[in-house]
């Protein structure tokens, strides 16, 4: 008998505005980021994703993040979980996708932070099968007004 169990959370999006007390400028001037990854064997794959937005205009800023997870299990058992939290100067979301069977495991995270016009994200995912090493990717992202730096290991 094949039991699949498949857990989902496809997006936990959060923002706020606030209006900033900095000069106006004149234009607009945005910056978005995030990484994703993921990890799958035989009977069990887990995937994440975060994104974050800081937006300045001349009658003030506004901040967001968004992200979420995918989980499946064949024989056994997934989860995904994502929340976030903010105030007027940062905002922060994580996401966590778990799935595992009587012989793997999979797991992946990701943290996205945006402040001070800048947005961090980071997603690291692992996979382990039972007797070997396990498997882990890690993608980590910054953006700036001046541009983004992805880093894969």
């Amino acid at each position: 008998m094949h039991r699949q169990s498949r857990a989902r959370l496809l997006a936990a999006a959060i923002a706020v505005s606030a209006i900033a007390s900095s000069p106006a400028t004149g234009f607009a001037q945005s910056v978005t980021g995030g990484s994703s990854g993921g990890v799958s064997g035989q009977g069990v794959s887990a995937s994440t994703y975060g994104s974050g937005q800081q937006t300045n205009t001349p009658e003030g800023s506004s901040i967001g993040v968004a992200g979420g997870g995918d989980a499946v299990a064949v024989d056994g058992s997934a989860s995904t979980r994502s929340d976030a939290k903010l105030n007027e100067r940062r905002a922060m979301q994580r996401s966590v996708a778990t799935a595992q069977d009587d012989d793997e495991r999979a797991r992946s995270r990701t943290r996205t932070v945006v402040r001070e016009g800048e947005v961090r994200s980071r997603t690291v995912s692992r996979y382990k099968q039972q007797g070997e090493k396990p498997v882990r990717e890690m993608t980590y992202s910054v953006t700036t007004p001046e541009g983004s730096t992805t880093r894969t290991k």
